[in-house]
Order: structure tokens, then C-alpha cells, then sequence
């Protein structure tokens, strides 16, 4: 295999299909969000066990539907906006992992408040990074990552403030900004197979 064939294979796109459906990761982590987000308005008096065991389960799928996402959305596996995106889905991950492990309330208080934070950053980024190479599908998404971004930002700084006022408390502020977070994305879901449906009516 020759140097330059090689180069290219480095840089291939990350799925052999780049017209692979978005809705559907889309859809997924909206039905996971809005879940969550259920879950915390109805659970009347969470314990420390429930807070870290509903962090546990929504950082771990959540950062599985983020790597599903990045991986439809076919960037070249050097692109930055995949390295930050992965990247953020990865500390999601075990952000999880450890909230599960540790079963206290401080530390899901800093460490879920940090990974929200920084998965609504990488989102940011992605709205904004390298915007004149976008297609119009990624495009598009701009605006619902922009959005989610700053609802993760601003959830993931609140969530240190409410350490105090215990497990109820931090189910409350991380659950408001996954419903908000999950209707957006739902809507986004929905208008992706809209559009992707709209060649084969013609």
C-alpha cells in the first residue's frame, strides 16, 4: 500500500454510509433525556443510592447516544469537532461509572455538574467550529446544539450550589434541564425525518 493511499485511509470518513439516517440517534437520546427528566419529577424523596444510580444509568446512555450521533454524522477521524465531541462523550462515560462507584452526594454533585458541563461546551464548539465546511444537514444542527449546549453549561454550573439541599434537589435542577433539553432534541428528531423522507415522496 502506497504512503498516499494510506494518508487517505487515516482520513477516511468514519462510517462507510455518510447518508445514514441522523434522526435516529437524535430521537434515542431525546426518549433517554426526557426519561430522566421524568423520573426526577415524579420520585418524591430520592435517597443518595437513587440520585448516583439515575446519574449512573443517564451519563452512561446518554454518552452511548452521543457516540451513536458522532458516528452518523460521518466526520473524518481527525476532524476536531469529532475529537471534542467524543472526547466529551468519553468523560461522560466515566463520570458515570465513578458517581456509581463513590454513591455520594458531593461527589455527584461536582463530577455530574462538571460532565454536563463539559459535554454542553463540546456542543457549543460544534455549533460554532468550522461552520463554512458544514453541509446543510449539519448545518441545521447548529442551532439545537447550540441551544443544548448552553442548557448543559448553565445545568452543570448550577448543580455544585445545590449539593447542600441534598439528593431531591440535584434529581430537580439536572431533570428541568433534561426536559427542556429532550423536547428540543425531540423536535429535532422529528424535523430530521421529515426532511429525510422528503426524496422518496418525490
Amino acid at each position: 500500500m502506497s504512503e498516499t493511499a494510506a494518508s487517505q485511509d487515516a482520513n477516511a470518513p468514519v462510517i462507510n454510509n455518510p447518508g445514514a439516517p441522523l434522526w435516529q440517534p437524535v430521537l434515542f437520546r431525546s426518549m433517554v433525556t426526557l426519561f430522566f427528566g421524568i423520573i426526577t419529577v415524579f420520585w418524591g424523596t430520592p435517597d443518595t443510592l437513587g440520585l448516583c444510580l439515575n446519574f449512573a444509568w443517564y451519563f452512561l446512555i446518554l454518552a452511548a447516544s452521543h457516540y451513536w450521533f458522532v458516528r452518523r454524522l460521518a466526520l473524518p477521524r481527525k476532524e476536531l469537532k469529532r475529537l471534542v465531541l467524543l472526547g466529551a462523550a468519553a468523560l461522560l462515560a466515566v463520570s458515570g461509572v465513578i458517581v456509581f462507584i463513590a454513591v455520594n452526594t458531593v461527589v455527584a454533585g461536582w463530577l455530574g455538574g462538571a460532565a454536563l458541563a463539559l459535554v454542553g461546551a463540546a456542543e457549543v464548539f460544534a455549533a460554532l467550529h468550522n461552520r463554512t465546511n458544514d453541509s446543510a444537514t449539519k448545518s441545521s444542527l447548529r442551532s439545537d446544539w447550540l441551544i443544548s449546549g448552553v442548557l448543559g453549561i448553565g445545568t452543570g454550573l448550577l448543580l455544585p450550589f445545590f449539593i447542600a439541599a441534598g439528593p431531591h434537589a440535584l434529581l430537580g435542577v439536572s431533570g428541568g434541564g433534561a426536559l427542556m433539553s429532550g423536547a428540543l432534541w425531540l423536535l429535532s428528531a422529528l424535523t430530521l425525518r421529515h426532511d429525510a423522507r422528503k426524496p422518496k415522496e418525490k
